[in-house]
């Protein structure tokens, strides 16, 4: 097994890991996951599965197997290629407006951590109903990640934080692992600055990977597809689940109420169970072009 510094990074800092299957696996809301933050394709077997389980305490098991080139309902977003001809009209404009009206820089985590709190909080606006951090506790966060291989990009507006981005940076890949908008300067295109100085330094400038995850299960979000139209694109593979034995009789009894369960509030209990079963839908879903999903994925 390889140890990257990202892993080193969560060792030092006392995260729980789990390894099998040749990876380092982590605990995320209860689920047990790979423990990179780029794209990462795993197959464990039954034996590997169960000890995982009983090791983690973990509800279940979530990785994605087998990339491919055919549409699967599950998949990473991912800038490895850039070709600008294939960026539409539309998105060209936004990106010049952007770079005549913003300016991005990369920052250090100190500055960030004593300038970045209001950009960080104006952003939660947009997030229906969640609370940021204390000013202190997001500085603690930011600053906790300096000996990490962390790189802090802003974009300024006038001598304003209009946004940033958290990445990591690991041998030749790049996870855009957060990023916040000040709504306030999103008009001034701040975003299409942002992600463009992205791609221009890592995919384009230095020929790096740059991902930002697999799809959202969870959240609505159509940050994704704005990440498409920009040059990112999907790297399609498939979602394995391997619940612990007690959810997955629970799993098998809630799945064929699942139209019901569509019709309920989208809030507390019933959001996380909606998304259980969207999880499931995308984990039983055949692969191929037209797969119809639940309409909050």
């Amino acid at each position: 097994m390889t140890e990257s510094r990202y892993i080193s990074w969560l060792e030092k800092k006392g995260t729980a890991l789990f390894r099998a299957a040749g990876t380092c696996w982590t605990l995320y809301h209860g689920a047990l996951v790979p423990a990179s933050p780029f794209p990462d394709y795993h197959d464990l077997n039954p034996g590997e599965a169960r000890s995982l389980l009983k090791a983690s305490g973990a509800w279940f098991i979530r990785y994605s197997r087998d990339p491919c080139n055919h549409e699967t309902p599950w998949w990473y977003v991912v800038c490895d290629h850039y070709d600008p001809a294939t960026i539409n009209a539309k998105t060209r404009q936004n990106i010049r407006r952007g770079r005549r009206e913003c300016a991005v820089r990369e920052v250090d985590a100190t500055w960030l951590a004593d300038h970045g709190y209001p950009c960080y909080a104006a952003a939660f606006v947009r997030y229906g109903g969640r609370r940021p951090l204390s000013e202190g506790g997001f500085q603690k966060m930011i600053l906790d990640t300096r000996e990490g291989p962390f790189s802090y990009w802003g974009v300024f507006h006038e001598g304003h934080l209009a946004g940033y981005c958290q990445c990591i940076v690991d041998g030749g890949q790049v996870s855009t692992n957060v990023t916040k908008y000040h709504p306030s300067y999103l008009r001034h295109r701040s975003a299409y600055a942002l992600i463009d100085a992205l791609i221009q330094t890592y995919a384009v400038g230095r020929g790096m990977t740059l991902s930002n995850g697999n799809r959202s299960i969870a959240h609505g979000t159509n940050y994704q597809d704005v990440l498409e139209n920009l040059g990112f694109r999907r790297q399609f593979c498939r979602l394995a689940v391997v619940y612990n034995p007690w959810l997955e009789l629970c799993m098998d009894a809630l799945y064929p109420l699942r139209p019901i369960l569509k019709r309920l509030p989208d809030r507390h209990v019933i959001h996380e169970i909606g998304a259980l079963i969207r999880q499931e839908e995308i984990r039983r879903a055949k692969p191929g072009p037209a797969v119809q999903l639940s309409p909050r994925t």
